[in-house]
């Protein structure tokens, strides 16, 4: 009997290292993604430089020291991949998991599958499938969190203000219905976490601000307009004003998904598909600088929120919060996605890919694991930090313009 237990809790302490040398392995695989990409921007750059370079001698410079950055970085690069092939190698090949070929879908995304199967197949890792098991494919018996949504969902416990299944590549209504009750329940676990809350905060302001520097705008007026709203949710009194005010636009939970992920930015990016008449003849006049079609794009959504305000019950409550971050980064955002100047669509688009392709993974058990509450809060959580790092690194390494 002893025996017996002491094997067990060798296999489960194999199992346990193992599973953490995966997770190690694939933070790493996002790695050296990140540098491949920091690595083809900057060569983007030299090249620019160097068809310049013969005009002033502080052009060669700049194209030495960009080389020279790039060779360490290609440097660097060969290291996580020796380190890389290090890690795999202590991971047990099975001759079942060898002839197996996964899905893409049965991986967890980085920025996009074809990026993050790349960067898998290059290093030739194999690992046990019997380890893999809860984060690749499970069989519908083992989905006990998903079976406790369907219950809810059948039982009409389940509400919301805009069914998204066809957002979310959901299967039917009711298998909207029982992943957005499991995912309400993940997402209070990974925020009821102080430091993740400040991260995800610090992101947010980050990743918009960088937007709005891409666009030749000041963000200024946004940062004062983001840092008054996460000073308003630092009033615990706050917090029942802001439900309350969403209660009556049809929010009827005030997590994560339904405040931030639905009724904003889902929202929002609803709206770019069907602008205003107005602001839609201002963003495809090729007549206009873009700087006169950003006053005018600037003027009609201020004359817009000033209408709104005027109607709101509270004039310093949550949504008028909402307003300010939105007056500052409406007409950046905007044009981005509907003017004529491709690079900063571009990154606009990649944006709002990110995060819809975020909302398709989490909804997706092949993704994440629909098992216990903690498993896929974890897996919601790393795949959240994947796509908030991929727009960080864009936006990054992309050159503003002067």
């Amino acid at each position: 009997m002893v025996s017996t237990w002491g094997a067990y809790k060798y296999k489960v302490s194999v199992k346990f290292v193992l599973h953490h040398d995966y997770v190690v392995l694939r933070r790493l695989a996002i790695v050296v993604v990140d540098v491949k990409e920091l690595v083809r921007s900057l060569e983007r750059v030299i090249n620019v430089i160097e068809f310049y370079r013969g005009r002033s001698e502080k052009d060669g410079d700049k194209s030495v020291e960009l080389t020279s950055i790039a060779d360490r970085l290609h440097a660097i690069e060969a290291d996580i991949s020796r380190l890389v092939a290090d890690v795999s190698s202590v991971v047990p090949q099975s001759s079942g998991w060898q002839g197996y070929s996964a899905p893409r879908a049965g991986t967890l995304s980085v920025l996009s599958d074809d990026s993050f199967m790349s960067a898998y197949e290059e290093f030739a890792v194999t690992l046990d499938d019997d380890i893999l098991r809860d984060v690749v494919s499970l069989p519908e018996d083992q989905l006990l969190f998903y079976k406790d949504g369907l219950k809810a969902a059948n039982n009409g416990e389940v509400e919301y203000r805009k069914m998204r299944g066809d957002v979310c590549q959901c299967e039917s209504e009711l298998d909207f219905a029982a992943k957005l009750w499991c995912l309400r329940q993940a997402f209070a676990v990974c925020l009821n976490d102080d430091h993740r809350r400040m991260w995800l905060a610090k992101a947010g302001r980050t990743l918009l601000g960088d937007i709005l520097r891409h666009s030749k705008q000041d963000p200024a007026q946004f940062y004062i307009a983001f840092d008054a709203l996460i000073d308003f949710f630092r009033v615990e009194s706050n917090i029942c004003q802001m439900e309350e005010e969403l209660a009556g636009r049809g929010v009827v939970d005030y997590g994560f998904w339904d405040v931030v992920l639905d009724f904003i930015l889902l929202d929002s990016f609803d709206d770019i598909k069907s602008p205003p008449s107005a602001v839609y003849s201002v963003t495809k006049n090729y007549f206009l600088s873009n700087s006169m079609k950003y006053s005018t794009i600037s003027t009609i959504i201020w004359s817009m929120l000033k209408a709104k305000r005027q109607r709101l019950k509270d004039q310093h409550g949550f949504i008028a919060h909402i307003y300010n971050v939105s007056e500052a980064v409406s007409p950046a955002i905007t044009l981005g996605f509907l003017g004529t100047d491709p690079r900063i669509g571009e990154l606009c688009q990649y944006f709002k890919e990110q995060i819809t392709q975020f909302v398709v993974d989490i909804f997706n058990s092949k993704r994440v694991r629909y098992t216990t509450v903690d498993a896929l809060a974890e897996d919601v959580w790393i795949i959240l930090e994947n796509r908030t790092e991929a727009v960080r690194t864009r936006l990054g390494t992309e050159l503003i313009p002067a």
